[in-house]
């Protein structure tokens, strides 16, 4: 029969996963994809969490209906145990595409293997493959039990494995983060695979959630949801800080880039493809860059760059490196768009005392300088 020491991790995992959806479910930012399928992530696993309970609830109690309950809720648990790896799967291939097209299409590959798990577990209430409950009503793993945990192993690490060879499509703040998302689960899995009775795999999972939640999804309040770089309120915030800790002897500098013909690009070739010019001149301006250099999409077809830098050589540097990189996007990508930059910067001066907005205006005024001067 059940314990509470047996349970007890099972309805911490259960109430802080509640607590977590709460919070996600009622933030504006669950109309996206990536907090849907967070959502989804929470849901499944309550869904499990609470069938796995029941399992142990009916588990050795007497009585012919407590064994087609315990024969039941093992069943519903080993249907559904694979449908958490593979949306960690779906989640971790967003956030290196951000492609809603791939995920419908992973979704379907992913659907034929969970209906073979399905079937599988349903003919082993009869064969007794994946599990299988006796006459004492005594639930016990079966002959390819491991084939089971080895499908849902296979899932995770795949997922790892695809996030690290992919690293350089990832935002660098959600890598490591999106790294640890599979270490907790796989460590509570393999706990319990060797410990029969404990469930240790629902506090990986739910570590796994709050990773994700307080270093990726929490950062969707301060970024951009189509580029990943911040937003315009983080980028007034910085710039704001940056003028605060100022000195005579250590500023920043402010470039601001504007998309040029984006309108033309949405106008001749349709929305899609204007989202993936302002992807790919996000991608320039990061390769352009250092790690730690503050980036921020400030307008529809507008990016503003903060740098530590207070030297004119450097930040000319700087520049050059970006519009080098834009010839050699150009040069060798095969979209029918070409990207333009129109490039205005400066140093901040704490002698001219400008506030932020003044000094963005600033930048503003010499970044349209140079468009007017192309154009």
């Amino acid at each position: 029969m059940v314990t509470l020491k047996t349970m007890d991790s099972s309805i911490v995992s259960f109430i802080i996963l509640i607590l977590i959806y709460i919070n996600a479910y009622n933030r504006a930012e669950k109309v996206f994809m990536h907090y849907k399928l967070f959502i989804d992530l929470i849901i499944i696993n309550m869904a499990l969490i609470i069938v796995d309970i029941m399992g142990w609830v009916f588990n050795g109690l007497p009585g012919s209906m407590n064994i087609i309950y315990n024969m039941g809720f093992n069943l519903l648990l080993y249907i559904m145990a694979p449908m958490a790896p593979s949306l960690c799967m779906i989640y971790a291939n967003f956030h290196v595409f951000r492609d809603e097209k791939r995920i419908i299409k992973l979704k379907r590959v992913l659907k034929v293997f969970l209906v073979v798990n399905a079937a599988i577990s349903i003919m082993s209430l009869f064969t007794g493959w994946f599990f299988s409950v006796d006459a004492g009503n005594i639930y016990h793993r079966g002959e390819y039990f491991w084939v089971h945990v080895a499908y849902c192993y296979l899932l995770i690490g795949y997922s790892f494995f695809f996030v690290i060879l992919n690293r350089s499509l990832i935002e660098k703040r959600n890598y490591f983060s999106l790294l640890l998302f599979f270490l907790p689960q796989t460590v509570g899995t393999t706990i319990q695979m060797f410990y029969y009775g404990v469930s240790y795999n629902w506090i990986g999972m739910m570590l796994s959630l709050l990773i994700v939640y307080f270093n990726i999804q929490d950062r969707g309040l301060k970024t951009d949801y189509l580029t990943g770089v911040y937003n315009r309120r983080e980028s007034d915030g910085y710039i704001q800080a940056k003028i605060r800790n100022s000195t005579g002897t250590k500023s920043f500098s402010a470039i601001l880039i504007d998309l040029d013909e984006f309108k033309s690009i949405n106008d001749r070739f349709g929305h899609e493809t204007g989202d993936a010019a302002l992807k790919d001149a996000v991608s320039i301006i990061r390769k352009s860059l250092r790690l730690n250099d503050f980036i921020a999409r400030v307008g529809g077809d507008e990016f503003v760059i903060i740098l530590d830098i207070y030297s004119r050589e450097m930040l000319e540097q700087a520049v050059k490196r970006i519009t080098d990189n834009v010839e050699k996007f150009n040069k060798d990508s095969p979209k029918p768009y070409k990207i333009s930059f129109s490039i205005g910067y400066d140093i901040y001066d704490i002698n001219s005392e400008l506030k932020s907005d003044e000094f963005f205006n600033h930048i503003d005024m010499l970044m349209y300088d140079h468009k007017k001067s192309r154009y």
